[in-house]
């Protein structure tokens, strides 16, 4: 397979996720052994939804912005594995390499957008341990 989207409840709260499964039989934990996190919060209320939809094509510009300065600053140590939605926010996540600096796309993607709550985060994670823990989520796992 691939990419995944599918609805799901992670501590009673209600996602949209959609996330890579093609690293499912290789684990790249060598390469690229840290997960970092975006953190982007919608301005609307979202009017019982994930999203308002009159933000949909401003949340999109967001993801679009945000993926190219992760290839940029990843330095072709990056991958992009999951998206996470719960009402009000988008998650972001990517596991990269020693090389990689995607922790220096978030002020640029501040700067583009300045009117969004924009944050990142990173940990260790070179076992994958939290990817195979999504994967577990997925409904055809």
């Amino acid at each position: 397979m691939a990419w995944q989207l599918f609805d799901t409840t992670l501590i009673g709260e209600p996602f949209q996720i959609l996330q890579d499964d093609r690293f499912a039989g290789n684990l790249p934990g060598e390469e690229l052994p840290n997960l970092s996190w975006f953190g982007i919060w919608c301005r609307m209320d979202t009017e019982g939804g994930f999203w308002n939809l009159a933000e949909t094509d401003a949340l999109a510009q967001i993801e679009e912005d945000l993926l190219k300065l992760a290839s940029e600053f990843g330095n072709g140590w990056a991958v992009y594995v999951r998206r996470a939605i719960s009402a009000g926010k988008y998650e972001y996540f990517f596991y990269s390499g020693e090389d990689a600096h995607l922790q220096e796309a978030l002020k640029p993607l501040q700067d583009m957008h300045p009117g969004y709550r924009i944050e990142y985060d990173s940990q260790p994670d070179p076992e994958w341990s939290l990817y195979t823990d999504w994967l577990k989520e997925a409904p055809n796992s």
